[in-house]
C-alpha cells in the first residue's frame, strides 16, 4: 500500500509549485506580453496555493503529529490579541535588527525585495493581495506549520526546528537582510507555539506586510 504523504509535505509541494509553475506557462504567450503575464500568473498561482493550503488544513488531520498538532488551540480572543501583539513586536524587531545590521554589518536598511514588490504593485495594483494576504498565509503554512512541525517530531526539538525554519524563511527572501528575516521567523514561530493556532502568526505577518504597504494606499505618508 502506497504511503500517504503528510499534510506538511503536501503544503510544501504546493508552495514550490506556486513559485515555479508560472515560469514554463509564460512561453505560451508572445514575448511582449510575458512581463505582464508573469505578474498575472504569479498572482493566480498565489491565490490557488492559498486556497489549496486552507482547504487541506481544514479537511485533513494534520500530519506528522507533534506536540503542537495534538494541543487545543487558544481561544479566538487570545489568538487575535496575540496576532496584534505579534504585529507590534514584528515592527519593533524589524527596527532593532535593521539598526544592528547597520552598525555591525554595514547593511543599509533598504530592502530590494520589498522595494521591487511595492514598485510592481504601483503598476499592477492587484499584487497588493499577494503582499497582505497570499504571502502571509502561504508562508506561515509552509515555514511555521509545515517545516516547523515536520522538524519538531525529530531529535532537533522545538528550538532547533524554529531556528531552521527561520533561517529558511530568511533565505527565501534573498535580499541580504538575513538577521531581520530570521528574527521575524523566530518571532512568528513563537506566536504559533504560544497559541497553537497558525492564524496568530498569519495575522501578525499580514498586518506587518500591510503596514509596509501603507505608502501604496497613502502616498502622502512618504511625500
Amino acid at each position: 500500500m502506497k504511503k500517504q504523504r503528510s499534510t506538511a509535505t503536501l503544503i510544501i509541494y504546493i508552495f514550490i509549485a506556486a513559485q515555479f509553475l508560472p515560469i514554463p506557462l509564460l512561453y505560451a504567450f508572445p514575448v511582449e506580453q510575458r512581463i505582464e503575464m508573469s505578474l498575472t500568473l504569479s498572482l493566480v498561482a498565489s491565490l490557488l496555493a492559498t486556497v489549496a493550503m486552507i482547504f487541506i488544513n481544514l479537511r485533513r488531520k494534520w500530519t506528522p503529529e507533534d506536540s503542537l498538532s495534538k494541543k487545543p488551540s487558544s481561544s479566538l480572543g487570545k489568538v487575535i490579541l496575540w496576532g496584534v501583539v505579534g504585529f507590534i513586536g514584528a515592527i519593533l524587531i524589524q527596527y532593532l535588527t535593521s539598526i544592528i545590521e547597520i552598525i555591525i554589518f554595514g547593511i543599509t536598511p533598504e530592502s530590494a525585495n520589498t522595494d521591487l514588490l511595492l514598485n510592481l504593485t504601483t503598476e499592477y495594483p492587484l499584487l497588493v493581495f499577494s503582499i497582505v494576504i497570499f504571502a502571509p498565509v502561504t508562508e506561515e503554512f509552509v515555514f511555521r506549520k509545515a517545516i516547523f512541525s515536520q522538524l519538531n517530531v525529530t531529535a532537533i526539538g522545538t528550538v532547533g526546528s524554529a531556528v531552521i525554519s527561520a533561517l529558511l524563511f530568511a533565505i527565501i527572501h534573498f535580499d541580504g537582510h538575513m538577521l531581520v528575516y530570521a528574527s521575524l521567523g523566530l518571532w512568528f514561530s513563537y506566536l504559533y507555539y504560544k497559541t497553537n493556532n497558525i492564524f496568530t502568526s498569519m495575522l501578525a505577518h499580514g498586518l506587518m506586510n500591510s503596514f509596509v504597504a501603507l505608502p501604496l494606499f497613502f502616498p502622502q505618508l512618504v511625500g
